[in-house]
């Protein structure tokens, strides 16, 4: 299902108490056979890769991340409600993961539903856990509060919203509080919220309107933390039901939300596209706030003052710069203003604008609006002139130059882009993908939800290019949307492409913004999706390149026959672990490896009806979960080069799983842990104090391994020149130039190839 990706960067975070939540775990379209797993002599981890690794692609092995010992208990909670997080990595031996359970922690029982959050750590003597949930939780009589986490980058901080508890000498009692855990284990507050009259502790439905805070972002360094409620904070700002943004930076709260003129709007602002701090619903906030903290944007009424008061009571996108000053983003440019109109329809109305994502430095904005903002702008008839109203067109604005640009000029569609929303950005923001039913090109339908792409260059020409049409909701499921709507939510529908949703997206963008994989009900590669039992289409996962323009199917069956049922990046739609802060990496940086759910029996020997966990590559898609009938797996997350897969099963695939329960497994390349180190060095496998340090510098999914695992603390192993061939030839395949993939080839052969049959190695590596 297409929707607004939000990538594994520096915050992840809020899982259930977003209303995200797990509930049950159980190329282009071609005919072709399933490449086969690599013989077991061919990798340098062969030692590790007896039992179910033998058949693992890309000389994966399967390590437990989960301790052994988990005194009866899931690692991963699979009965709604539950929770589930990952992960983080880093090059060579270093890797962090943080997943979720309820109800009870392994080290004892909590007595309520609250998540449960593990910290796991390789090391050269395996995985190491650390239970993060603060060990003396206090639980509301109804059982309604919830914990929530948010993570810095490298996972060694995290912001902690507690109910009813005060982990810092002078916090306030009986109501919820933002606490920063730092990496020794110590907290400090975040928000001094000072309730009156002070709620009765332990009542948890008495913060349906006030005294209620929300995580909202924070720098890559957690030096700058923003966060909203409903509470007058420093002189001046609305309280009682107006939600107000705030930031917390060396000690000190300020004021985020203040209008270019320096007032502070009545209505309260909410950081980028929006939060809902009491009912916990969240829109856009992909880089709300810039890396280094410098910049945050957010949406607020306009109150009619500088630069356009023609805008008054339209709520409008601003930019907070340094603290000190606000420059509105969605202000029209020179030749749109109401005073001087001259935009190709001759029509400046204002009009609101929606926030949808910002580079990391935050120097480029991407926002929706149906005014027209630029001289080239056509959003189509002016609201209230009895036509049509308007559609959004995408604006992209260069906050350093000043330059506001329509993405989406339209010369042919009189009613305009039509724009639905952004699918997702590149880091720098030099890509964006979005969604709009109108005709901009290409094979686009008008009319229809079409998936564009538009790239921009460094000298600020830019391309606009159709990828496909996606699936529109029936007459039945636009009613069931906006039922949803009016409660709150954005929309969700099973059975259509498209979701503006963020904790509902099932789109990922790889960062550089070349690679986007996406869902789809559509036959957009010729693949007969109509499932074998209902007759329904199912969802199929499809995977595009912005460079190549290809389009391909990865989860369609090779073999022609019709799917047993849909298809989904990552996991299914009822084991979503996306959030407002972060999405699982479903691509690796490269693009090369795809990680998918399916229930069909993708590869020889299969037999379909579970959820299995499969990754695309090369062209072909390979099992990565286990192969029991009955078994199913749920993706977690992955590293930024995919060598590293994370997901939950009760399948025993390693060889320290010796129980029946849910456990992490990470199917790791040229991994495997020596039987010695299998077990954590803690009492019962469990840490109950957080560690000591932090691990050295873990960076999460976005970084590059640059060792083979574990071969620190590995017996010393002697290769064969056939493994010698094997590993070279991968290296080889790495290559995306033809020319030197094929003298790569030549040179492994001539100086590893055993001296009989250097033609033709007698080894076959798996394909990479």
């Amino acid at each position: 299902m297409l929707g607004k990706p939000l990538r594994g960067r520096s915050i992840s975070s809020w899982p259930c108490a977003w209303g995200v939540c797990l509930a049950v775990l159980i190329g282009t379209w071609y005919a072709g056979p399933a490449v086969a797993s690599a013989p077991a002599d061919a990798c340098p981890n062969a030692q590790f890769r007896s039992g179910p690794s033998e058949r693992l692609p890309d000389c994966r092995a399967y390590e437990q991340v989960s301790p052994a010992e988990k005194n009866g208990l899931d690692a991963v909670t699979i009965q709604a409600p539950g929770d589930s997080e990952a992960s983080a990595c880093e090059a060579g031996e270093a890797c962090t993961v943080v997943y979720m359970n309820s109800g009870a922690a392994f080290n004892g029982t909590l007595g309520n539903e609250s998540p449960n959050a593990y910290l796991a750590t390789r090391t050269a003597g395996g995985w190491q856990t650390t239970t993060l949930t603060p060990p003396t939780l206090q639980a509301p009589a109804n059982g309604a509060a919830k914990l929530a986490y948010a993570f810095s980058s490298d996972l060694s901080q995290a912001v902690l919203r507690v109910p009813l508890q005060q982990l810092t000498e002078g916090a306030p009692a009986g109501v919820y509080n933002l606490f920063l855990r730092r990496p020794g284990g110590g907290y400090s507050l975040v928000t001094p919220i000072v309730p009156s009259p002070s709620p009765q502790a332990g009542c948890g439905d008495c913060f349906e309107g006030e005294d209620v805070p929300a995580f909202a972002g924070a720098s890559s360094d957690f030096s700058r933390i923003l966060f909203e409620t409903n509470d007058s904070l420093v002189e001046g700002a609305p309280g009682g039901s107006v939600e107000n943004l705030y930031e917390i930076g060396a000690g000190h709260v300020r004021l985020v939300g203040i209008l270019p003129d320096g007032t502070i709007p009545a209505q309260g602002a909410s950081a980028g596209g929006g939060i809902d701090a009491v009912n916990e619903h969240a829109r856009d906030l992909d880089h709300a706030i810039s890396q280094d903290g410098s910049r945050v944007l957010f949406e607020a009424v306009a109150d009619g003052g500088a630069p356009d008061p023609s805008q008054d009571g339209k709520t409008e996108l601003y930019d907070r710069i340094g603290g000190i000053s606000t420059a509105e983003v969605s202000a029209p440019a020179t030749g749109a203003e109401p005073s001087d109109c001259e935009t190709r329809g001759r029509v400046c109305a204002p009009g609101s604008a929606r926030f949808w994502a910002a580079s990391a430095d935050g120097s480029l904005v991407y926002f929706t609006s149906k005014a027209a903002l630029t001289r080239e702008s056509n959003t189509g008839p002016e609201s209230g002139s009895g036509a049509e109203d308007p559609g959004d067109d995408l604006y992209r604005d260069d906050v350093e130059s000043g330059v506001l640009t329509d993405l989406t000029v339209d010369n042919k569609d009189p009613n305009g882009a039509g724009v639905l929303g952004v699918a997702g950005s590149s880091e720098d923001g030099s890509y964006v993908y979005f969604v709009a039913d109108g005709y901009l090109g290409g094979d686009a339908i008008s009319g229809q939800p079409n998936l564009y792409v538009w790239h921009g260059t460094a000298e600020g020409a830019g391309t606009l290019t159709y990828i496909a049409t996606l699936q529109a909701p029936t007459e039945e499921e636009e009613r069931r949307l906006e039922s949803m709507r009016g409660g709150g939510f954005e929309g969700h529908s099973d059975v259509t492409d498209w979701t503006s949703r963020p904790t509902e997206s099932q789109a990922y963008v790889t960062p550089d913004g070349r690679y986007l994989a996406f869902m789809s009900v559509k036959r957009l590669t010729g693949y007969d999706n109509e499932d074998q039992a209902t007759g329904e289409a199912d969802h199929e996962v499809f995977e595009y390149s912005a460079e190549t323009g290809q389009l391909a199917c990865a989860s369609c069956d090779a073999s022609g026959e019709r799917p047993l049922g849909s298809a989904f990046i990552g996991a299914t739609l009822i084991q979503r672990v996306s959030t407002p802060f972060h999405q699982p990496r479903s691509l690796s940086d490269d693009g090369s490896r795809l990680f998918f759910s399916s229930p069909d029996p993708l590869v020889p020997g299969l037999s379909g009806g579970s959820t299995k966990l499969f990754e695309y590559e090369d062209g072909t898609a390979q099992l990565i979960s286990g192969t029991q009938g009955g078994g199913s797996a749920m993706f977690l997350d992955a590293s930024a080069s995919g060598k590293d897969v994370f997901f939950a099963t009760r399948e025993q695939l390693a060889a320290t799983d010796t129980d029946e329960q849910v456990d992490v497994d990470d199917a790791r390349v040229d991994g495997g842990l020596p039987a010695p180190f299998a077990a954590t060095p803690c009492q019962g496998s469990v840490c109950r104090e957080p560690l000591a340090s932090p691990p050295p510098s873990p960076t999460p999914v976005s970084a590059s391994f640059a060792g083979p695992g574990n071969r620190a603390s590995s017996p010393t192993v002697k290769l064969t020149r056939g493994q010698l061939l094997s590993r070279a030839l991968s290296r080889c395949r790495r290559l995306k130039n033809g020319r030197q993939r094929a003298a790569c080839f030549d040179a492994a052969r001539r100086r590893y190839a055993p001296k009989a049959r250097r033609a033709r190695p007698s080894v076959v590596p798996a394909r990479r």
